[in-house]
């Protein structure tokens, strides 16, 4: 890693500070010193926090593993921790706003994202289902040319190809999630305007 500050950063996202500003609304999380009743009152505050601080610690963890700039290993840990608010909530840092991030991620680390993805798209709350559809495009975007381009040239390593042929099923099976299948796509014409991309993609690979 550079000595450099600013490329010490986690591949040019400063978690740090990100990290720094949630801990900072965990701790302000039921802060009472008044009578028992009150107490008794602020009791659900202190199940908010203690689920709080289990995600900032693992946040924490996979911060330190990105700041290594093993991207296969965070993936790995992020799916060992099995909690969709951590997945979402990383993916936003690491990806949705600052997207340079995602030049760094090989073509088997997006297939390792794949499961963590389907997760998110499945879930019922929208904070975690709009990242999910996020991360679809993205990969989408990513990898949907490169794929047409060596499916019709055919000169393709095996390994490649079965990732390839990975991402197009993926494609194929976010469509019939439960939670797409369910929603109303006129009122949600970017998400129905990426299926219908989608769905033609893989009717051309699968010709």
């Amino acid at each position: 890693m550079s000595k450099d500050p600013k490329k010490d950063e986690v591949l040019g996202l400063n978690l740090d500070n990100w990290l720094k500003d949630n801990d900072a609304t965990i701790h302000g999380v039921s802060q009472s010193n008044d009578i028992p009743i009150i107490e008794e009152l602020t009791q659900p505050h202190n199940k908010i926090k203690e689920i709080l601080t289990k995600r900032m610690n693992s946040l924490k963890s996979l911060s330190n593993t990105w700041k290594k700039g093993n991207i296969g290993e965070t993936i790995k840990e992020l799916s060992l921790i099995k909690d969709k608010g951590v997945s979402s909530d990383f993916f936003n840092a690491a990806f949705m706003t600052n997207g340079i991030n995602k030049d760094y991620l090989k073509l088997d680390e997006c297939v390792q994202l794949l499961p963590l993805v389907t997760k998110l798209v499945s879930s019922k709350y929208e904070s975690n289902f709009r990242c999910g559809i996020k991360m679809v495009c993205m990969l989408f975007d990513m990898h949907s040319d490169n794929i047409r381009q060596c499916r019709r040239s055919q000169k393709i390593d095996p390994r490649t190809m079965d990732n390839y042929t990975k991402l197009i099923n993926f494609f194929e099976e976010v469509q019939t999630l439960e939670t797409i299948k369910t929603r109303n796509l006129n009122n949600d014409k970017n998400l129905k305007a990426l299926l219908e991309e989608m769905k033609q993609f893989v009717i051309d690979c699968k010709k």
